[in-house]
């Protein structure tokens, strides 16, 4: 071989080491969580969601309680949190590494005692272990006020195993007095993704939707009836909000358990079913500490029950819902544009546009009404009408008398869809299903868009 054709091979074989070192390097994922103080509320909306009745007693003495949190912001100015989804209930943050990657959480307790992280999973070394015995090193303690940087490696063994989906769900919490720091509500979920299938944000590749559910018993009353919250998320009788996913996705469910003795679990889903690799079921066991990944192939549309079947369990509210909503099947008449409930609550104003592609002659529109976040109910009044012509693309704006301001206050957000619409040409366009075309008016205008609604609340009497 001549000199050149060595020079070209060697060149050629530099860049391929060059470009294949490239591709494995790793990435650094920065968190910056909190550890506060806060109030937490078991049920919302005050009911029991379920069934539609106020929540049974001994609970309903009491559902709000002092807790802690794990709380995400976007820098270590630590003044704007994060927006965390909502189905995380009291869970803090999750965080996410892809196999080779290092996580550094910048850690600050503003809570009035000791706190520390300590990560299930990971790879650390003594003063990143984030737990508080002899010998004690660096980070197993971190005082009311202070910070503390964590590095955390995920390693080959911090990644799915031999069988295993392409993610799994480790725990991490505060462990300095752990059994009074979980119980307060200091734990959240680290997710590790096998190397090469996650995405830039460390999320699997072959999974539309993810959902974490923990299940715990939080102790608040020395184990009296009345302060034991049977929870998923730190959420009973059915106010665990969005649990949503598109009929065809794939879902990935990640289960934790933890507590004490009595913390034996048994998630159960209605209407589907789904794997841990080697098996079908709807019902999967957990014990205090573990951590468990399924996958669901969504595909029977509906809104069905989630929850522990261990009957006590159940008759405690340890229970919720999860919908799975078929894609819209045709283009809506109208769009929501906006609308005031709450400047002026003593009259209402609605504005819609016709996005149809015909002229409009006559509308009607039913209205529903969020009263905590998975509590949706019919107003007493709900419909509102127009025989006024909309063109095409043209808007226009409905009013009606309001309520009281304090009574518009307690509203989260308007719920409107299209019952009937009119056209110019004598045809109609119908509702097919009930909440088809729904949209909603919020009173956080930062709150995201729902792609399904949560059940209307109606009783159900068991005679």
């Amino acid at each position: 071989m001549s000199s050149v054709r060595i020079q070209r091979a060697f060149g050629w074989g530099l860049w391929f080491v060059v470009l294949s070192a490239c591709s494995c390097l790793a990435t650094t994922r920065h968190y910056y969580i909190a550890a506060e103080d806060v109030t937490w509320n078991y049920a919302p909306s005050g009911h029991n969601l379920m069934n539609g009745s106020p929540i049974p007693q001994p609970w309903s003495q009491k559902v709000e309680w002092a807790k802690s949190r794990f709380i995400e912001y976007t820098d270590d100015t630590f003044t704007t949190p994060k927006r965390q989804p909502d189905w995380l209930g009291i869970l803090g943050p999750v965080i996410r590494a892809e196999v080779g990657d290092e996580v550094v959480v910048d850690f600050l307790n503003r809570g009035h005692r000791g706190h520390d992280l300590h990560p299930h999973g990971l790879r650390y070394d003594k003063s990143n272990e984030g737990s508080l015995y002899i010998p004690v090193a660096k980070g197993a303690f971190v005082a009311p006020g202070a910070r503390y940087t964590y590095h955390w490696f995920a390693n080959q063994a911090s990644g799915p195993g031999p069988g295993q989906p392409s993610s799994i769900v480790w725990w991490y919490h505060s462990h300095v007095d752990a059994g009074v720091e979980i119980n307060a509500g200091l734990m959240g979920p680290i997710i590790v993704t096998a190397k090469g299938k996650a995405n830039s944000d460390g999320s699997p590749k072959n999974v539309d939707r993810e959902f974490v559910a923990s299940f715990m018993i939080f102790n608040e009353l020395g184990a009296k009836p009345a302060g034991q919250f049977y929870a998923i998320n730190g959420f009973i009788f059915g106010n665990l909000p969005g649990l949503t996913m598109k009929q065809g996705d794939k879902v990935r469910w990640y289960l934790l358990g933890m507590g004490n003795e009595i913390d034996l679990h048994t998630p159960h889903w209605h209407g589907e079913t789904v794997t841990d690799g080697r098996r079908n079921t709807d019902v999967i066991e957990l014990l205090p500490g573990s951590m468990v990944t399924v996958d669901m192939l969504a595909d029977n549309p509906g809104t069905w029950m989630f929850h522990c079947h261990v009957e006590d369990h159940m008759e405690s509210g340890m229970m919720a819902v999860y919908t799975v909503y078929a894609p819209p099947a045709r283009a809506c008449p109208l769009a929501i544009v906006g609308g005031d409930f709450w400047n002026h609550p003593e009259n209402f104003s609605l504005t819609v546009k016709n996005i149809s592609g015909k002229a409009i002659t006559g509308l009607v529109l039913t209205s529903e009404m969020f009263l905590a976040p998975q509590d949706l109910r019919r107003p007493y009044n709900p419909d509102w009408s127009s025989a006024k012509p909309i063109l095409t693309g043209e808007e226009q704006t409905l009013g009606r008398p309001g309520i009281r301001a304090a009574s518009a206050q307690a509203v989260l957000g308007w719920v409107f869809f299209p019952q009937s619409v009119k056209y110019d040409d004598g045809t109609s366009w119908l509702a097919q299903t009930e909440g088809e075309c729904f949209d909603v008016i919020w009173r956080d205008q930062q709150h995201p868009d729902l792609p399904a609604l949560p059940p209307r609340q109606i009783e159900i009497n068991a005679d």
